[in-house]
């Protein structure tokens, strides 16, 4: 008996560890019987540490997404338990009964591994985005089933006016990262305005024919048509960033056991197709004259604030259009008023289902008055029928006009204007001519003036800049212009050292002075300059044969006086002058012979 006991101890015991061992570690899919094509989720659950992951046997499966990890921590009792959850997202490569192998890890020196599971793949359903549908994909990245946007349209035929909601989503079987080069859709022929998108930047999974989607709701807009005919709806074009299975290897262990290799994100260029909408005009049949375009459901309340006043005040008369419809594009209706009854462009506000038009209007003679024809008409989308909204007709008291108030204008019929000197008469009818009063700055003499002048002294600019650079650019030439000048300079220094009764200096100074002149401007280096050479081309240039002789004889004075010093006497401010007058006088013959 206690041997038995033993026994039945130690198996309970063993059946206590094999069941602890196979809970530690287990496998679990999110179907057991899927489509080819579709993808599922796979996950191994670990409730035990370790560091080493050996995934399953895969080979009939594609692996569209993960590995993924995720942990858990559960407080029971005051004990604490961890869960590791490592999960793929798979695609059955073929019909038939698929197995997913054991997956192990190893934990304190134990081995622990899930058990095996079996998947009924089965045929996949046709995929929308090659079914004819009005999706488009048009990048070989991935095939067009796999991703592609729908444009949906809540009617697509409507009546002119009519109001629909226009819809674009993503459908992907892969995970959604983001989206890039996406804009808002604009519509030819319709008024639209952007609302917010229901998927507020959620995800959601979509089936679609027996296929699960990642969808995304990128636009949803509110139009309106503004013309008749088949539109078709501008498509979007945009790039879908999706993460899907890489195909490179992981490269270590961690790769291998945190995925990091495991996928790439890529974007997509996708298109969606054309959708056409056909607008219908509205019937002419029963049409009635206070039709001013509303089309929808709507109620009409007309207001006046007083009923009684005098001539030259003002009332407002508010019509309030409420409703559902084409309020925005709804322009005021035409007021018929009485004769002597003014009014000006009414002010619209918006509020919500509801639009106001405010007119504001002056009674100008005295008198009781009916202001009718106020009725509002909208086509009916139910019915399909116009229907018109009575109003009830209002009846205005104008009491005569304040006398005693400045400025008071009392309207009259032009019949009872009379034409009287110095007075106002009745506005002039007909053609008339106008003259010009003032004359005006703008196209006047001056402003073309202005307008000519900086493009004239601009070229004037120019030509004197470019004359200057020309004039400049010959050295011989500046050096004879600017020799009297220079020779003139040196006289100054001449006239220093005479007044400093320095001879020896002066003549050296007035030697100087003509000899540069000459070199500068009969173009002779001082190295070749001599009286001879000098005496030759001042009468090759037809100068006057006293002037020469005057130029020689203070050339040989000079040099006596440079090298004789002290054997010249002379009066130095009668020859500082005629050195100067000599100068003078050789230059304006040199220059008019030139």
């Amino acid at each position: 008996m206690n041997r038995l006991r033993f026994a039945i101890s130690v198996l309970c015991l063993l059946l206590s560890f094999v069941q602890v061992k196979a809970q530690s570690v287990y496998a679990q899919v999110s179907s057991k019987k899927v489509q080819v094509g579709v993808p599922f989720e796979y996950a191994v659950v670990i409730s035990v540490s370790t560091n080493n992951f050996t995934p399953p046997n895969l080979k009939d499966f594609d692996i569209v997404g993960g590995p993924n990890q995720s942990s858990s921590v559960q407080y029971v009792n005051g004990a604490m338990s961890q869960q590791l959850i490592i999960s793929y997202n798979l695609v059955a490569k073929r019909e038939g009964k698929l197995t997913i192998g054991a997956a192990s890890v190893n934990s304190n020196g134990q081995k622990f591994e899930t058990a095996p599971v079996i998947i009924e793949a089965v045929k996949g359903a046709v995929s929308p985005g090659q079914g004819g549908g009005n999706e488009q994909q048009v990048n070989s990245k991935i095939s067009g089933g796999d991703l592609f946007i729908r444009t949906a349209v809540s009617k697509s035929k409507v009546f002119l006016g009519e109001q629909v909601t226009i819809t674009q989503k993503v459908y992907c079987r892969y995970q959604i990262i983001g989206f890039q080069k996406f804009a808002q859709p604009t519509y030819d022929g319709f008024y639209s305005q952007a609302q917010e998108s229901t998927s507020k930047g959620q995800l959601s999974m979509e089936n679609v024919d027996g296929v699960n989607y990642y969808t995304y709701e990128l636009f949803r807009t509110v139009a309106i048509a503004n013309k008749t005919g088949k539109i078709d709806l501008t498509p979007v074009e945009g790039d879908v960033v999706v993460r899907r299975q890489a195909n490179t290897k992981p490269k270590n262990i961690f790769e291998q056991f945190f995925g990091s290799a495991g996928y790439e994100d890529i974007p997509v260029t996708t298109r969606s197709k054309s959708l056409q909408v056909e607008v219908l005009p509205l019937p002419e049949e029963g049409k009635p004259a206070s039709f001013n375009g509303a089309v929808g459901s709507f109620q009409c309340k007309v207001q006046v604030t007083r009923k009684e006043l005098k001539a030259n005040d003002a009332l407002n008369l508010k019509m309030t259009i409420s409703g559902k419809g084409n309020l925005k594009l709804l322009s005021p209706p035409v007021l018929s008023l009485p004769e002597g009854f003014e009014t000006y462009e009414p002010k619209a506000t918006e509020n919500g289902t509801s639009k106001t038009f405010d007119y504001l209007i002056i009674p100008r003679t005295e008198g009781t008055y009916t202001l009718n024809n106020l009725d509002f008409s909208y086509f009916n989308l139910e019915t399909k029928k116009y229907v018109t909204i009575p109003s009830e007709d209002i009846v205005i008291h104008v009491l005569p006009p304040d006398p005693n108030s400045p400025g008071t204008q009392v309207y009259s019929p032009h019949s009872q204007v009379k034409d009287i000197e110095n007075d106002i008469r009745y506005i002039k009818k007909g053609d008339f001519v106008l003259s010009k009063t003032e004359s005006e700055f703008f196209n006047s003499g001056a402003h073309i003036f202005l307008l000519i002048f900086p493009v004239f002294a601009l070229f004037l600019g120019l030509f004197v800049r470019r004359n200057h650079i020309r004039n400049n650019s010959n050295l011989a030439l500046v050096k004879e212009r600017k020799a009297a000048k220079m020779a003139k300079k040196q006289l100054a220094n001449a006239e220093k050292l005479m007044l400093a009764n320095n001879k020896d200096g002066f003549y050296t100074e007035i030697l100087a002075a003509l000899n540069n002149y000459l070199s500068h401007k009969l173009n002779i280096p001082v190295a070749d300059l001599s009286k001879e050479k000098v005496n030759l081309t001042l009468q090759q240039k037809q100068i006057d044969s006293a002037t020469i002789q005057k130029l020689l004889s203070t050339l040989d004075t000079s040099e006596y006086a440079k090298y004789a010093p002290g054997a010249v006497s002379g009066d130095l401010k009668a020859v500082y002058a005629d050195t100067m007058s000599l100068i003078t006088d050789l230059d304006q013959q040199l220059n008019k012979k030139g």
